[in-house]
């Protein structure tokens, strides 16, 4: 088997708040291949965006830290680099879409300066060459009239605009890993599949990977080739997007199913999953889904299940998990 372009080995992130220190994302094994989509789900809070953050080493410096665990990207592992390196390689090698671009955009600075800065920074391009490349790149993203856009302020610009922009500066140096982070949050769905497609066929024309963070599973079943579902900040299932989908094995994932709405289904007719997401700082001993969970009992209640086999690539954390004929 061909080495992974990015793995993360039982990543632990931990933070300091007023209530004690808060372990964010624990023990998360995740895998990324060379020019693959990899997905990771989840309910808001449950560690998504900390793992990204975490591969980056974004961490707010007082409050965050990884604990453990190592990123190892192209076989150097991200968490024992220095920061001069470390600078190196995010924006340039491996670059993120964040979740909201309105606050992610500096609002004094107009869109192509901030896209020149990067390719200043990473590219030793100078100022006139930068912003030619600049008006290139907002032109690949589909922004009309990008000569004159390119001195636009962010808030110029629509939501789907901006989210665009975003996109040329995170892909402004060619990354060969792409982090987009809710990408088509607080988008119209008309936007939302335009932001989905730019994506997939800049992906191809980069030859790039991605790691794609959203709640969205129609989203995943559109873009993923593998996903991971987390809760509580572990990673309790992993597959192939059509065996997760034909097989959910967590009940916690085939909650996330049950809860979405369907064609022809009755009339307003949901069935969320009962309870709420415990807190990170007061989770309970064993499994952390036990009191949402309708298959907990014994074990559940005592240790913290283990990962199980289900199929070649398929993997549950779960002392119960959920069979299928």
């Amino acid at each position: 088997m061909m080495a992974a372009l990015l793995e993360v080995q039982r990543l632990c992130t931990e933070f300091r708040t007023r209530r004690g220190v808060v372990r964010a994302v624990d023990g998360v094994d995740l895998r990324l291949d060379h020019g693959e989509t990899l997905g990771i789900v989840g309910e808001s809070g449950c560690g998504k965006s900390v793992t990204a953050l975490s591969i980056l080493r974004l961490l707010p410096r007082k409050q965050g830290r990884i604990a453990s665990g190592r990123i190892l990207y192209d076989g150097v592992d991200l968490v024992s680099l220095p920061e001069s390196a470390m600078r190196r390689i995010r924006g340039n090698e491996i670059s993120m879409i964040f979740q909201e671009p309105m606050t992610s955009l500096n609002p004094v600075y107009t869109v192509g300066f901030q896209i020149r800065e990067v390719l200043k920074k990473h590219r030793g391009l100078e100022k006139d060459e930068a912003r030619r490349e600049a008006v290139r790149m907002l032109s690949l993203v589909g922004i009309p009239d990008p000569e004159s856009r390119v001195d636009d302020y962010p808030h110029q610009m629509s939501g789907g605009m901006r989210q665009r922009a975003m996109i040329a500066m995170a892909l402004a140096c060619r990354p060969r890993i792409l982090i987009a982070d809710e990408p088509t949050t607080a988008l119209d769905v008309t936007i939302q599949a335009q932001i989905l497609d730019l994506m997939g066929r800049l992906k191809e024309e980069f030859g790039m990977a991605v790691l794609l963070i959203t709640h969205d599973l129609g989203v995943v079943a559109e873009t993923c080739r593998r996903v991971v579902v987390m809760y509580a900040g572990k990673a309790v299932e992993e597959a192939d997007v059509e065996e997760l989908f034909d097989v959910p094995s967590h009940p916690y994932t085939v909650g996330l199913f049950a809860s979405l709405p369907r064609i022809g289904g009755k009339r307003g007719k949901l069935t969320p999953i009962p309870g709420t997401v415990p807190s990170l700082d007061r989770l309970p001993p064993g499994c952390a889904f036990q009191e949402r969970c309708p298959r907990a009992e014994g074990p559940c209640f005592q240790e913290p299940p283990p990962w199980t086999a289900v199929s070649e690539g398929h993997r549950v954390r779960c002392w119960h998990p959920v069979e299928h004929s």
